[in-house]
Parts: C-alpha cells; structure tokens; sequence
C-alpha cells in the first residue's frame, strides 16, 4: 500500500472513530448510570458505633528465630555458566547473598520499630477485617485534603512511609487525612476466608473513608499495580464523592473496538496517535500488538499461576521463605528497569538500587503474617469476578471512567507496560494530566517518592484551583 493511500485510509478510519466514539459515550454512560445505582442499592451501611481498634505490629521473637532457622537450612542450586544471571529468574548466586543477610544481618526488630512509626488500626467492614495506617501531615494548615494511597501486589503498605514523610516536609500548606488500607488478603488484613474481588475492596475502602471523614466526605486516590484497578472501580460506583484519581497503571479496555483498531494502526501511522515526547520514547514499538505479545509470554507466567492456581505455588512459598523472597524480588527487579539494560547479566539485577534492609521487610511481612498465597488469590478472585459481573451487565474492568471525575496519569518508562495518552484518554474520559516518568518503574512510591508525591500533589492542585 503506497504512502498516500495508507494516509487515505487512515483519514477514513479516524472519521469512521469519530462516530464510534460518539455512539460508544453514550452506551458507556448508560451503563455507568447502571453502575452506580447498583452501587447506591448495595452500598456498605457504616455502623458509627463500631470501633476501629488500634493496632500495632509485635516483634515475635519465636517466629523470627524459625524464619532465620529456615534461612539457615536452605538448599541451593548451581547456576549456569553459559546463561546470563537473571535471564531465568532470581538469580541464585545472589539468592545465597541475600539469604546470608536476611538471616544474620538484617534486624527485623529495628523494622517492626520503623512499621510502626505510622499510626495504625484495624476494623470489620462487611465481616472483612481492613488493616490500614491513618496519618495527618500539618494539621493546623487551612486547606485539607482527604486521600487515599493504594498499593498492589507485591507491595506492601510502609512503601508509602517515605512519600507520607516528603508529602509533610514539603507541602506545609496543606493538611494530607493520609489513609494507606492493606488490600483484603495482604499483610494484616488477614485472615480471609472468603473470595475477594477489586469491586468489593473499593466498596469497603469507600465504607473506610465514610467511617472516618462522614457520609458526604469527598476524597482522592492514588492507585499503583491493583491499586490503580481499585481507583479505578471506585469512581464508577461513587463518582460524586472521589474528587480525582491519580494512577501509575491505567487499563485500557480489551473489548474497546476504537482501541483495538488503533493499535493495528500505530506502528504503521504513529504520529497520527503519539505525541513528540512518546514518539521519542518507541511508544509505537513497546506498545504494538506484537510487543504486547512478547511483554505476555516473557513476564506474565506469575500472572497466569495466580489467576489459575494460586494454591499450588502457595504452598511452596508458604513454607519457604528463599522461595518467597526469590518469587516477591523477581518483581521488583524487572518491573523496575528494562530487562536487556539493567538486569540480563547483572549480579543482583538491579536491586542494589534499593535498600536491602526495604526489600527484605517486604519479603519479611509477607511471611510473618501468612499471606503470599491469600495475596495471590486476589488475581482468581478478580478474573472469577469479571466474569460474574459481566453476566450482570456490570462491566467494571472495562467501562470508562466518567469525564466527570479528573484523572491524572504517571506513566513510568520502566513499567511492565506503556500506554499512550491517546489510548488513556479513551477510558478515562476525565484526563487531565499525564506525565511520562523516564526513571519511573511499576513501584513508585517506593523507587520514587519525592517524584510521585510531586506527580500527585501537583495533580490535585490542578483539580482543586482548577488550573
């Protein structure tokens, strides 16, 4: 096909989206309409009289002696000569490395001190208990802010310690209500004996903030990993009390025609779909179908075991805590820096940029309070739900997000996934910023801080003074 008919042909596709894109608006605001009276009909009644209890993580010496002796009995296997460490996975020369610190050099008791440096609480909502961290930055500032920091899988909780921290040295102005839930299932919101699905957990969280802000409280949400799905969901069923959402991993619809359609288009026409900025940065490559492709068969094997068979690899890192630190670290080495740069044939993959002592509580809370394989359940139950909910004409996992609520976007380069600002708009019709990260991975707040709370609180600003 010569160039000028290719540019015919694609002047005939973007008239023909233009009135597929009119025509699908108003199907999804129906279905949106649908959406949020079913959630008015089911939303959680919350009991005023029930008691959020405070809590606080014990250091329990008996079960940290038994991690370490398990430490101390693992049994290793020999790496390969002629294959580059981390190009099969953890690598298991720096496994042995790590293993060495966790159980003689790292001071857990000195974690649990710095756990608990945060305020924190645990309460039943729904029969489902929630743990979550409760924090107010400069409480005698005139402008307050209610927000919700959420974070995903294998994240914990304390990776917001050092945003909350920067967010009050820096932004004296203003009065943060921090809330940081533990997803149902992670860490100490456990145990759960029950399936749960992202719909669920942004009804309890909405509970979560009534309970502590009152009925017509309005409130903000920053999302990463199933974070981002969380805040995702939340404004399709209460978009009159989420003020804004601010997300690292947006997710376009797959059953979204317009999309579909523009994908096959972008590596041939990229300009017609990329900015500058994303044309500099092979977002027609990294995002074409093919890439898309490969991304899934090279990183996604966790994803299909969690969304399948969560149990099986549960008991295996239920009962090893190398097993479950190779599996979690695994992550946070190729989601956070391009494979074929940073990690292929490097000693630690990447991971002496983070602080050891940071990983290995990570590693350390997921075994301490059980909840590697209930965590991974939360996958099953999502995709088990999707498929509920669909036969109810309840599509969550791929309806828009309603123009009416501000959407902003951190789009780190070095994320499992990027997306373009086109592709974005398309289901969060309320987007209003969106920032390309060239150092950012899929764990921000963690590798990055000082530079997410800055994506944040200047996306709120641009919401509240309507900049």
């Amino acid at each position: 096909m010569s160039l000028k008919n290719l540019s015919i042909f694609s002047l005939s596709v973007l008239l023909f989206s233009v009135f597929l894109v009119i025509y699908l608006n108003q199907e999804n605001s129906k279905k949106l309409n649908r959406i949020e009276q079913w959630a008015k009909n089911n939303q959680i009644k919350v009991d005023k009289s029930t008691k959020a209890q405070k809590f606080t993580i014990d250091f329990d010496e008996k079960e940290w002696n038994l991690l370490k002796q398990k430490l101390s009995l693992t049994r290793f296997f020999t790496s390969l000569k002629d294959v580059p460490s981390f190009d099969f996975g953890f690598d298991p020369d720096y496994a042995r490395e790590l293993v060495e610190y966790w159980g003689n050099k790292f001071d857990w008791k000195s974690q649990v001190e710095y756990l608990n440096s945060y305020p924190q609480f645990r309460i039943s909502i729904n029969d489902t208990i929630i743990h979550y961290v409760y924090y107010t930055t400069n409480p005698t500032a005139e402008k307050r802010i209610n927000i919700l920091l959420l974070d995903g899988w294998p994240g914990a909780f304390f990776g917001f310690y050092k945003a909350i921290d920067f967010m009050e040295k820096n932004y004296k102005d203003i009065c943060f209500e921090i809330v940081v839930p533990s997803i149902p299932g992670y860490h100490f919101s456990t145990p759960l004996n029950k399936k749960h699905n992202p719909v669920e957990t942004s009804m309890q969280f909405d509970a979560l903030m009534r309970y502590l802000f009152g009925e017509l409280a309005h409130y903000y949400i920053h999302g990463e990993d199933w974070g981002s799905i969380i805040a995702t969901t939340m404004p399709q069923l209460y978009p009159s009390r989420v003020s804004g959402i601010h997300i690292t991993m947006p997710i376009t619809s797959e059953s979204n025609i317009l999309n579909n359609i523009c994908s096959l288009l972008l590596p041939y026409v990229p300009s017609l779909f990329l900015s500058d900025q994303e044309l500099e940065h092979e977002f027609s490559s990294r995002y074409s179908i093919k890439s898309k492709l490969w991304k899934f068969w090279d990183e996604f094997g966790y994803f299909h075991l969690q969304a399948t068979r969560p149990d099986t690899v549960g008991h295996g890192l239920t009962d090893s805590p190398v097993g479950l630190m190779a599996y979690i670290l695994e992550k946070y080495s190729s989601w956070t820096f391009e494979r074929l740069n940073k990690i292929s044939g490097s000693k630690d993959g990447g991971l002496e940029f983070f602080n050891k002592d940071d990983l290995l509580t990570v590693c350390t809370l997921y075994w301490m309070t059980n909840s590697i394989t209930s965590s991974m359940r939360y996958y099953a139950n999502s995709f088990n739900a999707m498929l509920e909910f669909r036969k109810q004409n309840l599509d969550f996992f791929s309806l828009s997000v309603s123009q009416t609520v501000p959407v902003g976007v951190q789009m780190n380069l070095n994320d499992i996934f990027v997306t373009p600002f086109w592709f974005i708009k398309s289901r969060y019709l309320g987007l209003i910023q969106y920032k390309i990260v060239e150092q950012g991975g899929h764990f921000a707040a963690f590798q990055n801080p000082e530079l997410t709370v800055k994506c944040l609180v200047d996306f709120i600003t641009q919401v509240e003074y309507k900049i």
